[in-house]
Protein backbone atom coordinates (compact mmCIF):
# COMPACT_ATOMS: atom_id res chain seq x y z
CA UNK A 1 0.00 0.00 0.00
CA UNK A 2 2.90 2.32 0.63
CA UNK A 3 4.08 1.66 -2.94
CA UNK A 4 0.69 2.51 -4.41
CA UNK A 5 0.54 5.72 -2.44
CA UNK A 6 3.51 7.03 -4.44
CA UNK A 7 1.64 6.73 -7.75
CA UNK A 8 0.42 10.23 -8.84
CA UNK A 9 -3.26 9.59 -9.51
CA UNK A 10 -6.54 10.19 -7.71
CA UNK A 11 -9.45 7.94 -6.72
CA UNK A 12 -11.39 8.49 -9.95
CA UNK A 13 -8.29 7.74 -12.06
CA UNK A 14 -7.68 4.38 -10.38
CA UNK A 15 -11.33 3.37 -10.65
CA UNK A 16 -11.43 4.30 -14.29
CA UNK A 17 -8.19 2.53 -15.12
CA UNK A 18 -9.05 -0.59 -13.07
CA UNK A 19 -12.40 -1.00 -14.81
CA UNK A 20 -11.49 0.20 -18.34
CA UNK A 21 -7.86 -0.32 -19.45
CA UNK A 22 -6.61 2.04 -22.14
CA UNK A 23 -3.34 0.32 -22.93
CA UNK A 24 -0.97 -2.37 -21.82
CA UNK A 25 2.78 -2.54 -21.64
CA UNK A 26 4.74 -5.35 -23.25
CA UNK A 27 4.84 -8.65 -21.36
CA UNK A 28 7.08 -8.94 -18.28
CA UNK A 29 6.92 -5.17 -17.69
CA UNK A 30 6.90 -3.70 -14.21
CA UNK A 31 7.55 -7.10 -12.61
CA UNK A 32 8.64 -5.66 -9.21
CA UNK A 33 5.23 -4.00 -8.76
CA UNK A 34 2.89 -6.96 -9.21
CA UNK A 35 0.19 -5.64 -6.91
CA UNK A 36 -3.40 -6.62 -7.66
CA UNK A 37 -5.82 -3.69 -7.79
CA UNK A 38 -8.95 -5.86 -7.60
CA UNK A 39 -10.64 -6.80 -4.36
CA UNK A 40 -10.17 -5.48 -0.81
CA UNK A 41 -6.47 -4.48 -1.00
CA UNK A 42 -7.22 -2.19 -3.92
CA UNK A 43 -10.13 -0.53 -2.15
CA UNK A 44 -7.96 0.11 0.91
CA UNK A 45 -5.36 1.63 -1.38
CA UNK A 46 -7.93 3.99 -2.86
CA UNK A 47 -8.39 5.62 0.51
CA UNK A 48 -4.70 6.47 0.58
CA UNK A 49 -4.79 7.81 -3.01
CA UNK A 50 -7.84 10.06 -2.59
CA UNK A 51 -5.89 13.28 -3.17
CA UNK A 52 -3.99 13.79 -6.46
CA UNK A 53 -0.28 14.28 -6.10
CA UNK A 54 2.12 16.18 -8.36
CA UNK A 55 4.21 14.28 -10.93
CA UNK A 56 7.28 12.61 -9.44
CA UNK A 57 10.65 14.30 -9.65
CA UNK A 58 13.66 12.31 -10.85
CA UNK A 59 15.25 10.35 -8.01
CA UNK A 60 17.96 12.11 -6.08
CA UNK A 61 21.52 10.88 -6.24
CA UNK A 62 21.87 7.62 -4.38
CA UNK A 63 18.12 6.86 -4.45
CA UNK A 64 17.28 3.64 -6.35
CA UNK A 65 15.43 4.21 -9.65
CA UNK A 66 11.85 2.92 -9.73
CA UNK A 67 12.00 1.87 -13.37
CA UNK A 68 11.19 -1.46 -14.92
CA UNK A 69 13.61 -0.96 -17.75
CA UNK A 70 16.71 -2.12 -15.93
CA UNK A 71 15.23 -5.51 -15.12
CA UNK A 72 12.93 -6.44 -17.97
CA UNK A 73 12.62 -3.65 -20.55
CA UNK A 74 16.24 -2.85 -21.16
CA UNK A 75 15.53 -1.87 -24.78
CA UNK A 76 13.90 1.31 -23.44
CA UNK A 77 17.15 2.43 -21.86
CA UNK A 78 19.02 2.16 -25.12
CA UNK A 79 17.75 5.49 -26.51
CA UNK A 80 20.06 8.45 -26.75
CA UNK A 81 17.34 10.78 -25.46
CA UNK A 82 15.24 9.38 -22.59
CA UNK A 83 11.88 10.51 -21.26
CA UNK A 84 12.41 11.27 -17.56
CA UNK A 85 9.74 8.89 -16.21
CA UNK A 86 10.90 6.05 -18.47
CA UNK A 87 14.39 6.38 -17.08
CA UNK A 88 13.38 6.85 -13.45
CA UNK A 89 9.76 6.04 -12.56
CA UNK A 90 7.39 4.01 -14.73
CA UNK A 91 4.57 4.61 -12.23
CA UNK A 92 4.45 8.23 -13.36
CA UNK A 93 2.45 6.98 -16.33
CA UNK A 94 1.56 3.30 -15.65
CA UNK A 95 -0.18 1.26 -12.94
CA UNK A 96 -0.41 -2.54 -12.69
CA UNK A 97 -3.72 -4.24 -13.40
CA UNK A 98 -3.82 -8.04 -13.47
CA UNK A 99 -0.57 -9.38 -12.01
CA UNK A 100 -1.18 -12.84 -13.42
CA UNK A 101 -1.43 -11.47 -16.95
CA UNK A 102 1.37 -9.00 -16.29
CA UNK A 103 -0.91 -6.26 -17.65
CA UNK A 104 -0.52 -2.58 -16.91
CA UNK A 105 -2.69 0.45 -17.56
CA UNK A 106 -2.09 4.12 -18.13
CA UNK A 107 -3.02 6.17 -15.10
CA UNK A 108 -5.37 8.34 -17.22
CA UNK A 109 -6.69 8.52 -20.76
CA UNK A 110 -3.87 8.71 -23.32
CA UNK A 111 -5.14 12.06 -24.59
CA UNK A 112 -4.79 13.54 -21.10
CA UNK A 113 -1.64 11.80 -19.93
CA UNK A 114 1.06 14.14 -21.28
CA UNK A 115 -0.76 17.26 -20.13
CA UNK A 116 -0.37 16.17 -16.49
CA UNK A 117 3.28 17.23 -16.74
CA UNK A 118 3.62 19.20 -19.98
CA UNK A 119 1.50 22.32 -20.02
CA UNK A 120 1.61 24.56 -23.10
CA UNK A 121 -0.92 27.38 -23.52
CA UNK A 122 -3.07 26.93 -26.59
CA UNK A 123 -2.96 29.90 -28.98
CA UNK A 124 -5.36 30.80 -31.75
CA UNK A 125 -4.07 28.05 -34.06
CA UNK A 126 -3.26 24.61 -32.68
CA UNK A 127 -1.78 21.56 -34.38
CA UNK A 128 -4.47 18.85 -34.46
CA UNK A 129 -2.43 16.08 -32.73
CA UNK A 130 -1.42 18.49 -29.97
CA UNK A 131 -4.98 19.71 -29.53
CA UNK A 132 -6.30 16.15 -29.36
CA UNK A 133 -3.57 14.99 -26.99
CA UNK A 134 -2.05 12.61 -29.51
CA UNK A 135 1.51 13.51 -28.62
CA UNK A 136 2.75 10.02 -29.46
CA UNK A 137 2.21 10.71 -33.17
CA UNK A 138 5.32 12.88 -33.08
CA UNK A 139 7.03 11.86 -29.82
CA UNK A 140 8.07 8.46 -28.50
CA UNK A 141 6.81 8.22 -24.87
CA UNK A 142 9.92 6.41 -23.66
CA UNK A 143 12.84 7.73 -25.69
CA UNK A 144 14.33 8.24 -29.11
CA UNK A 145 17.55 8.99 -30.94
CA UNK A 146 16.49 12.55 -31.69
CA UNK A 147 15.98 15.61 -29.50
CA UNK A 148 12.60 15.89 -27.83
CA UNK A 149 12.10 12.16 -28.44
CA UNK A 150 10.79 12.81 -31.93
CA UNK A 151 9.88 9.68 -33.85
CA UNK A 152 11.45 11.01 -37.09
CA UNK A 153 13.80 13.74 -38.29
CA UNK A 154 12.00 17.12 -38.03
CA UNK A 155 14.17 18.49 -40.81
CA UNK A 156 13.38 15.69 -43.20
CA UNK A 157 10.47 13.31 -42.76
CA UNK A 158 8.60 13.86 -39.48
CA UNK A 159 5.81 16.02 -40.90
CA UNK A 160 5.36 13.93 -44.03
CA UNK A 161 4.19 11.02 -41.88
CA UNK A 162 0.81 12.79 -41.88
CA UNK A 163 1.15 15.57 -44.43
CA UNK A 164 1.66 13.50 -47.54
CA UNK A 165 1.04 16.10 -50.22
CA UNK A 166 2.65 14.94 -53.43
CA UNK A 167 4.78 17.65 -55.02
CA UNK A 168 6.58 15.34 -57.42
CA UNK A 169 4.57 16.56 -60.39
CA UNK A 170 5.49 20.18 -59.74
CA UNK A 171 8.69 21.53 -61.14
CA UNK A 172 9.51 24.12 -58.49
CA UNK A 173 9.49 23.19 -54.79
CA UNK A 174 10.35 25.52 -51.90
CA UNK A 175 13.67 24.48 -50.35
CA UNK A 176 12.39 23.64 -46.85
CA UNK A 177 9.52 21.65 -48.36
CA UNK A 178 11.88 19.73 -50.63
CA UNK A 179 13.79 18.34 -47.63
CA UNK A 180 10.83 18.14 -45.24
CA UNK A 181 12.02 20.94 -42.94
CA UNK A 182 8.52 22.26 -42.24
CA UNK A 183 9.57 23.67 -38.86
CA UNK A 184 11.50 26.40 -40.67
CA UNK A 185 8.13 28.08 -41.26
CA UNK A 186 5.64 26.30 -38.97
CA UNK A 187 5.32 25.84 -35.22
CA UNK A 188 4.91 22.25 -34.11
CA UNK A 189 2.33 22.79 -31.37
CA UNK A 190 0.48 26.10 -31.37
CA UNK A 191 0.79 29.56 -32.87
CA UNK A 192 -0.91 32.93 -32.86
CA UNK A 193 -0.56 33.00 -36.67
CA UNK A 194 -2.70 31.15 -39.23
CA UNK A 195 -1.50 27.75 -40.43
CA UNK A 196 0.83 27.48 -37.44
CA UNK A 197 3.28 29.94 -38.96
CA UNK A 198 6.08 30.87 -36.61
CA UNK A 199 5.64 34.59 -37.30
CA UNK A 200 3.62 37.04 -39.37
CA UNK A 201 3.67 35.68 -42.97
CA UNK A 202 5.50 38.57 -44.65
CA UNK A 203 8.09 38.78 -41.87
CA UNK A 204 8.62 35.04 -42.07
CA UNK A 205 9.34 35.16 -45.82
CA UNK A 206 11.72 38.06 -45.34
CA UNK A 207 13.61 36.20 -42.62
CA UNK A 208 15.17 34.26 -45.52
CA UNK A 209 14.48 36.53 -48.48
CA UNK A 210 15.44 39.80 -46.86
CA UNK A 211 17.20 41.10 -49.95
CA UNK A 212 13.80 41.66 -51.59
CA UNK A 213 12.64 44.05 -48.87
CA UNK A 214 16.06 45.65 -48.63
CA UNK A 215 16.04 46.53 -52.32
CA UNK A 216 12.41 47.63 -52.28
CA UNK A 217 13.07 49.95 -49.35
CA UNK A 218 15.97 51.73 -51.01
CA UNK A 219 15.87 55.45 -51.78
CA UNK A 220 13.72 56.45 -54.71
CA UNK A 221 12.26 52.98 -55.17
CA UNK A 222 8.76 52.34 -56.47
CA UNK A 223 7.38 49.35 -54.55
CA UNK A 224 4.89 46.79 -55.77
CA UNK A 225 2.02 46.99 -53.30
CA UNK A 226 1.92 43.18 -53.17
CA UNK A 227 5.17 43.23 -51.17
CA UNK A 228 3.35 44.92 -48.31
CA UNK A 229 0.22 42.80 -48.70
CA UNK A 230 2.11 39.51 -48.47
CA UNK A 231 4.39 37.36 -50.60
CA UNK A 232 1.83 34.56 -50.86
CA UNK A 233 -0.37 36.76 -53.02
CA UNK A 234 1.95 35.80 -55.89
CA UNK A 235 4.02 32.86 -54.60
CA UNK A 236 2.94 29.44 -53.41
CA UNK A 237 4.84 28.74 -50.17
CA UNK A 238 5.17 25.04 -50.90
CA UNK A 239 5.43 24.21 -54.60
CA UNK A 240 4.28 25.25 -58.04
CA UNK A 241 4.64 24.27 -61.66
CA UNK A 242 5.81 27.82 -62.35
CA UNK A 243 9.26 29.28 -61.81
CA UNK A 244 9.81 31.11 -58.51
CA UNK A 245 6.82 29.12 -57.17
CA UNK A 246 4.45 31.62 -58.74
CA UNK A 247 0.80 30.74 -58.24
CA UNK A 248 0.22 31.31 -61.94
CA UNK A 249 2.23 32.52 -64.89
CA UNK A 250 2.01 36.07 -66.13
CA UNK A 251 -0.20 37.53 -67.46
CA UNK A 252 -2.72 35.34 -65.62
CA UNK A 253 -1.09 36.03 -62.27
CA UNK A 254 -0.94 39.78 -62.84
CA UNK A 255 -4.55 39.86 -64.04
CA UNK A 256 -5.72 38.40 -60.73
CA UNK A 257 -5.12 41.87 -59.27
CA UNK A 258 -4.79 44.17 -62.27
CA UNK A 259 -7.86 42.93 -64.13
CA UNK A 260 -9.63 46.26 -63.77
CA UNK A 261 -6.85 48.21 -65.41
CA UNK A 262 -6.24 45.64 -68.12
CA UNK A 263 -9.93 45.14 -68.88
CA UNK A 264 -10.34 48.88 -69.19
CA UNK A 265 -7.28 49.01 -71.40
CA UNK A 266 -7.96 46.07 -73.70
CA UNK A 267 -11.72 45.52 -73.72
CA UNK A 268 -13.00 46.69 -77.06
CA UNK A 269 -9.56 47.89 -78.14
CA UNK A 270 -8.66 47.24 -81.73
CA UNK A 271 -5.05 46.37 -80.93
CA UNK A 272 -3.47 44.75 -77.87
CA UNK A 273 0.28 44.67 -77.27
CA UNK A 274 1.51 41.15 -77.84
CA UNK A 275 3.46 41.18 -74.60
CA UNK A 276 0.20 41.60 -72.71
CA UNK A 277 -0.99 38.13 -73.67
CA UNK A 278 2.36 36.34 -74.01
CA UNK A 279 3.53 34.03 -71.22
CA UNK A 280 5.62 36.03 -68.74
CA UNK A 281 4.91 39.06 -70.88
CA UNK A 282 4.21 41.45 -68.01
CA UNK A 283 7.56 40.79 -66.40
CA UNK A 284 9.34 41.48 -69.67
CA UNK A 285 8.60 45.15 -69.02
CA UNK A 286 7.80 45.36 -65.29
CA UNK A 287 9.76 44.42 -62.19
CA UNK A 288 7.66 42.23 -59.88
CA UNK A 289 8.96 43.72 -56.63
CA UNK A 290 10.41 47.21 -56.98
CA UNK A 291 12.05 49.56 -59.43
CA UNK A 292 13.66 52.98 -59.52
CA UNK A 293 11.42 53.76 -62.50
CA UNK A 294 7.70 54.63 -62.50
CA UNK A 295 5.23 51.82 -63.15
CA UNK A 296 7.89 49.35 -61.99
CA UNK A 297 9.58 49.48 -65.40
CA UNK A 298 12.55 47.16 -65.70
CA UNK A 299 14.71 49.65 -67.57
CA UNK A 300 14.56 52.88 -69.49
CA UNK A 301 13.17 53.31 -72.96
CA UNK A 302 14.00 52.61 -75.70
CA UNK A 303 16.33 49.95 -74.32
CA UNK A 304 13.52 48.06 -72.62
CA UNK A 305 11.40 48.10 -75.79
CA UNK A 306 14.33 46.92 -77.86
CA UNK A 307 14.56 43.85 -75.64
CA UNK A 308 11.82 42.43 -77.88
CA UNK A 309 11.98 44.72 -80.89
CA UNK A 310 15.51 43.68 -81.78
CA UNK A 311 14.17 41.31 -84.44
CA UNK A 312 11.45 41.24 -87.04
CA UNK A 313 8.07 40.39 -85.49
CA UNK A 314 4.97 39.07 -87.19
CA UNK A 315 2.07 41.34 -86.25
CA UNK A 316 -1.47 40.13 -85.60
CA UNK A 317 -2.63 41.62 -88.92
CA UNK A 318 -0.06 39.56 -90.83
CA UNK A 319 2.36 42.40 -91.48
CA UNK A 320 5.97 42.35 -90.34
CA UNK A 321 7.30 44.77 -87.76
CA UNK A 322 10.75 46.16 -88.49
CA UNK A 323 13.80 45.15 -86.50
CA UNK A 324 13.85 48.46 -84.66
CA UNK A 325 17.20 47.92 -82.99
CA UNK A 326 18.85 47.50 -86.38
CA UNK A 327 16.99 50.48 -87.82
CA UNK A 328 18.15 52.77 -85.02
CA UNK A 329 21.69 51.45 -85.27
CA UNK A 330 21.92 52.02 -89.00
CA UNK A 331 20.29 55.47 -89.08
CA UNK A 332 21.95 58.28 -87.11
CA UNK A 333 19.09 60.79 -87.10
CA UNK A 334 16.66 59.66 -84.41
CA UNK A 335 13.19 61.05 -83.86
CA UNK A 336 12.94 63.26 -80.75
CA UNK A 337 10.96 60.82 -78.55
CA UNK A 338 13.56 58.14 -79.24
CA UNK A 339 16.42 60.50 -78.45
CA UNK A 340 14.67 61.39 -75.19
CA UNK A 341 13.94 57.75 -74.39
CA UNK A 342 10.14 57.96 -74.44
CA UNK A 343 8.66 55.43 -76.85
CA UNK A 344 5.38 55.83 -74.98
CA UNK A 345 5.14 59.42 -76.24
CA UNK A 346 3.82 57.86 -79.44
CA UNK A 347 2.93 54.25 -78.53
CA UNK A 348 0.62 52.79 -75.91
CA UNK A 349 2.29 50.09 -73.85
CA UNK A 350 -0.82 47.89 -73.41
CA UNK A 351 -3.52 48.58 -75.99
CA UNK A 352 -4.77 51.09 -78.49
CA UNK A 353 -7.53 51.79 -80.96
CA UNK A 354 -4.97 53.19 -83.35
CA UNK A 355 -2.59 51.69 -85.89
CA UNK A 356 0.65 50.29 -84.37
CA UNK A 357 -0.59 50.96 -80.82
CA UNK A 358 -0.27 54.71 -81.36
CA UNK A 359 -1.60 57.02 -78.67
CA UNK A 360 -3.44 59.19 -81.20
CA UNK A 361 -4.62 59.01 -84.78
CA UNK A 362 -1.99 58.94 -87.52
CA UNK A 363 -2.81 57.83 -91.09
CA UNK A 364 -1.17 54.55 -92.04
CA UNK A 365 -1.66 55.25 -95.77
CA UNK A 366 0.45 57.15 -98.27
CA UNK A 367 -2.53 59.31 -99.29
CA UNK A 368 -5.29 60.63 -97.00
CA UNK A 369 -7.74 63.51 -96.94
CA UNK A 370 -6.41 66.20 -94.66
CA UNK A 371 -8.34 66.63 -91.44
CA UNK A 372 -6.68 67.94 -88.33
CA UNK A 373 -7.98 65.01 -86.27
CA UNK A 374 -6.23 62.55 -88.58
CA UNK A 375 -2.86 63.94 -87.49
CA UNK A 376 -3.41 64.27 -83.74
CA UNK A 377 -0.30 62.20 -83.05
CA UNK A 378 2.02 64.58 -84.88
CA UNK A 379 0.37 67.70 -83.54
CA UNK A 380 1.06 66.64 -79.96
CA UNK A 381 4.52 68.09 -80.59
CA UNK A 382 4.51 69.81 -83.97
CA UNK A 383 2.56 72.98 -84.77
CA UNK A 384 -0.60 72.40 -86.79
CA UNK A 385 0.25 75.61 -88.66
CA UNK A 386 2.94 73.64 -90.51
CA UNK A 387 0.21 72.26 -92.76
CA UNK A 388 -2.57 74.77 -92.18
CA UNK A 389 -0.72 77.94 -93.21
CA UNK A 390 -0.07 78.57 -96.95
CA UNK A 391 2.81 80.84 -95.88
CA UNK A 392 5.97 79.15 -94.71
CA UNK A 393 8.02 82.21 -93.71
CA UNK A 394 9.36 81.78 -90.22
CA UNK A 395 7.52 78.49 -89.95
CA UNK A 396 9.42 75.90 -92.00
CA UNK A 397 12.53 75.43 -94.11
CA UNK A 398 10.50 73.39 -96.56
CA UNK A 399 9.22 76.32 -98.61
CA UNK A 400 9.68 77.75 -102.07
CA UNK A 401 10.15 81.40 -101.28
CA UNK A 402 7.24 81.99 -98.93
CA UNK A 403 5.17 79.12 -100.27
CA UNK A 404 4.68 76.48 -97.57
CA UNK A 405 5.38 73.14 -99.25
CA UNK A 406 4.04 71.16 -96.26
CA UNK A 407 0.68 72.84 -96.83
CA UNK A 408 0.95 72.08 -100.56
CA UNK A 409 1.61 68.35 -100.03
CA UNK A 410 -0.60 67.58 -97.02
CA UNK A 411 -3.55 69.99 -96.92
CA UNK A 412 -5.43 68.47 -99.85
CA UNK A 413 -8.46 66.31 -100.54
CA UNK A 414 -5.95 63.63 -101.50
CA UNK A 415 -3.03 64.79 -99.51
CA UNK A 416 0.19 63.04 -98.87
CA UNK A 417 0.58 62.00 -95.24
CA UNK A 418 3.65 62.74 -93.13
CA UNK A 419 4.97 59.23 -93.74
CA UNK A 420 5.17 59.89 -97.50
CA UNK A 421 8.36 61.88 -96.95
CA UNK A 422 9.42 61.35 -93.35
CA UNK A 423 10.70 58.30 -91.49
CA UNK A 424 9.06 58.28 -88.06
CA UNK A 425 11.82 56.53 -86.07
CA UNK A 426 15.20 57.25 -87.63
CA UNK A 427 16.77 58.20 -90.92
CA UNK A 428 20.07 58.79 -92.63
CA UNK A 429 19.11 62.38 -93.47
CA UNK A 430 18.26 65.42 -91.35
CA UNK A 431 14.57 66.17 -90.79
CA UNK A 432 13.98 62.39 -91.00
CA UNK A 433 13.64 62.56 -94.78
CA UNK A 434 13.16 59.07 -96.19
CA UNK A 435 15.21 57.33 -98.84
CA UNK A 436 12.08 55.47 -99.93
CA UNK A 437 8.56 54.86 -98.68
CA UNK A 438 6.35 51.72 -98.85
CA UNK A 439 3.57 52.30 -101.38
CA UNK A 440 0.46 50.21 -101.87
CA UNK A 441 -0.45 46.81 -100.48
CA UNK A 442 2.41 45.14 -102.31
CA UNK A 443 4.94 47.15 -100.32
CA UNK A 444 6.72 48.66 -103.30
CA UNK A 445 9.42 51.00 -102.01
CA UNK A 446 8.81 54.31 -103.76
CA UNK A 447 12.09 56.21 -103.91
CA UNK A 448 12.08 59.91 -103.05
CA UNK A 449 15.50 60.87 -104.39
CA UNK A 450 15.74 63.97 -102.26
CA UNK A 451 18.78 66.17 -102.65
CA UNK A 452 19.44 69.06 -100.28
CA UNK A 453 21.11 72.31 -101.41
CA UNK A 454 22.33 75.29 -99.48
CA UNK A 455 19.20 77.29 -100.36
CA UNK A 456 16.63 74.50 -100.70
CA UNK A 457 16.53 71.13 -102.39
CA UNK A 458 14.98 68.87 -104.98
CA UNK A 459 13.27 65.51 -105.27
CA UNK A 460 12.39 63.13 -108.05
CA UNK A 461 9.91 60.68 -106.54
CA UNK A 462 7.60 58.28 -108.25
CA UNK A 463 4.57 60.34 -107.26
CA UNK A 464 5.29 63.46 -109.31
CA UNK A 465 7.74 64.99 -111.79
CA UNK A 466 11.16 66.08 -110.50
CA UNK A 467 10.88 69.40 -108.71
CA UNK A 468 13.11 71.78 -106.83
CA UNK A 469 12.60 74.61 -104.38
CA UNK A 470 14.58 77.64 -103.21
CA UNK A 471 13.88 79.39 -99.98
CA UNK A 472 15.26 82.66 -101.37
CA UNK A 473 16.44 85.47 -99.12
CA UNK A 474 16.07 84.59 -95.49
CA UNK A 475 12.88 86.00 -94.04
CA UNK A 476 12.77 87.18 -90.48
CA UNK A 477 10.79 85.01 -88.16
CA UNK A 478 8.02 86.69 -86.15
CA UNK A 479 9.34 88.25 -82.97
CA UNK A 480 7.96 86.39 -79.95
CA UNK A 481 6.40 88.42 -77.14
CA UNK A 482 8.82 89.41 -74.39
CA UNK A 483 8.98 87.10 -71.42
CA UNK A 484 9.33 88.00 -67.74
CA UNK A 485 12.35 90.05 -66.78
CA UNK A 486 15.56 88.02 -66.83
CA UNK A 487 14.01 85.14 -68.79
CA UNK A 488 15.06 84.57 -72.38
CA UNK A 489 12.29 83.98 -74.89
Amino acid sequence: MGLLAAVPLDREDVLARAVQPVGAMTPRSLRPWRVALAGTPALVALGVLAAAQPPPAPPAAGVPSRTCAKECHQEILGHRVMHGPAANDCQACHVQGNPEEHKFYLITAPEQLCARCHTTPHKSTTHAPFKEGKCHECHDPHGAERPRMLVADPNRDLCTKCHQEDFTGLGFVHGPVAVGACIICHEAHTSSQPRLLNQEPRAMCLSCHGEVAERASGPGMHRHVAIDEGCTRCHDPHASKHKYQLRDQAPGLCLSCHSGMIDHSSEGSRLVHGALTAESGCTACHEPHASTLPSLQRSTQPGMCLGCHDRTIKASDGTTLTNMAALLDENPYHHGPIREGVCTACHESHRSDHFRLLVQEYPPQFYAKFEIDNFKLCFQCHQAALVQSPSGAGLTEFRDGDRNLHHLHVNQEKGRTCRACHEVHASKRPAHVREAVPFGNAGWMLEINFQATAAGGSCAPGCHQPASYTRGPALAAPTPPPGPTGVKP
